[in-house]
């Protein structure tokens, strides 16, 4: 299992990457992302179509919908989180991060208790933890994440 170098003062794509298996670089609450930089990308383009879509619902009733969708295209361009490895992570119960830099691992497979039960995640999240953790620990990191960068993020 090879970790690439990207050499000094470059920065290294995997740290995008959680001790989880996560892409932290393509969350929606991720302000860096593309999902968060075309949705306020969106939202400027439509810029005052907010006046215009009650006259819009006239004709097609979607657009009585418009101001639920405003405040969603918000959300999504202003989410915070930069990802549990810059300290900002979006799940603060999560304890995958605490839990692999006190056991001195990058990802979790790298740990010999792994699987355990002290990833304090919800049942699906901590299934698709143990998942992400077992296809880095077959194929390795590099491979995993260059996959998962090639499917969609949810």
């Amino acid at each position: 299992m090879s970790e690439r170098n990207p050499g000094p003062g470059a920065p290294d794509p995997l740290d995008d990457m959680a001790p989880c298996g996560l892409d932290c670089g393509r969350c929606l609450s991720n302000p860096g992302s593309a999902i968060a930089r075309l949705a306020r990308e969106l939202r400027a383009e439509l810029g005052g179509f907010a006046a215009l879509a009650e006259r819009f619902a006239g004709m097609d009733p979607a657009f009585g919908a418009y101001g639920g969708f405003e405040r969603l295209l918000d959300r999504l361009g202003g989410g915070q989180c930069t990802g549990c490895r810059s300290g900002r992570c979006l799940l603060s119960s999560c304890g995958v991060k605490d839990c692999a830099a006190a056991r001195g691992v990058r990802w979790c497979f790298q740990c010999p208790e792994f699987p355990c039960r002290r990833t304090n995640l919800p049942p699906a999240l901590h299934e698709r933890w143990r998942a992400n953790n077992q296809r880095m620990a077959a194929r390795g990191p590099e491979a995993f994440f260059a996959a998962m960068r090639k499917q969609p993020r949810y």
